[in-house]
């Protein structure tokens, strides 16, 4: 199978987390390595610390990155001094540090679309994220995602014109019925989760489905790939957004 794959302009080719093949994920040098590949949209993880700031960081415990502690047990100006690349690489990367929602709303403005993930447990997360995103006037220019109903019921109540994007596994009766009580604009299912026939149903209750997790072995994404394309999705994430590319 050749690189890239060639999708319709109207898919939805979106950098997990930034170009995270390439460069540490959710830091500047992720989402700006996106930008030059010419990939407009990006998933991002936000956490809320324990001063109140918007912070962009996938793990809740910071294991990861080489630290103990939990991200929202932690005051912003203990996480904004963290190391957060040399896990990937010491020399490329050992100067990233943990953005805010804000810092990266600044940086780029309209440049992205960005596909904000709830990823932390406090209470509080939804309704600081739904400021940012109003302070900078950023409605249209977010898709705000989470794997819980409850979650994105609370983003419906704070927010009721935001995109709101469902994670989940797989597509059935009851996540349709849920999604469509909700007016969701996006269910976001599994890769390797993926048939036609499901599809051809979530249209007929949200705009779009767009995919999540691809992700193994080379060859194990190149069939997560040409699965999420051929059986009509409007999008996916992906850690090589380079891999697929809008026809001419």
């Amino acid at each position: 199978m050749k690189l890239p794959f060639f999708v319709k302009r109207s898919f939805r080719i979106i950098a997990h987390r930034g170009a995270s093949a390439y460069a540490p994920e959710n830091t500047m040098s992720s989402f700006q390595l996106a930008l030059d590949m010419g990939i407009r949209e990006i998933e991002l993880d936000t956490q809320l610390s324990l001063d109140r700031e918007v912070v962009i960081c996938h793990g809740l415990s910071l294991d990861k990155y080489g630290y103990d502690g939990y991200v929202e047990d932690m005051n912003w100006n203990e996480l904004s001094v963290l190391d957060m690349g040399t896990w990937f690489s010491p020399f490329l990367f050992h100067s990233e540090k943990m953005l805010r929602l804000q810092d990266l709303f600044s940086k780029y403005g309209k440049e992205f679309t960005y596909h904000i993930e709830i990823k932390g447990k406090s209470e509080k997360l939804p309704n600081y994220v739904c400021k940012i995103i109003n302070d900078f006037n950023f409605q249209e220019n977010v898709v705000i995602t989470c794997f819980s109903f409850e979650t994105l019921q609370q983003v419906k109540m704070l927010a009721p014109y935001l995109k709101l994007g469902w994670l989940i596994q797989s597509i059935d009766d009851d996540v349709l019925f849920d999604a469509q009580k909700l007016g969701l604009f996006q269910i976001c299912p599994r890769a390797n989760l993926l048939n036609t026939g499901s599809l051809s149903k979530a249209h007929s209750v949200v705009s779009e489905v767009r995919a999540w997790g691809i992700n193994g072995k080379r060859e194990e994404v190149f069939e997560l790939i040409d699965t999420t394309i051929s059986s009509g999705c409007d999008g996916t994430t992906i850690n090589w957004p380079d891999w697929i590319k809008h026809e001419p």
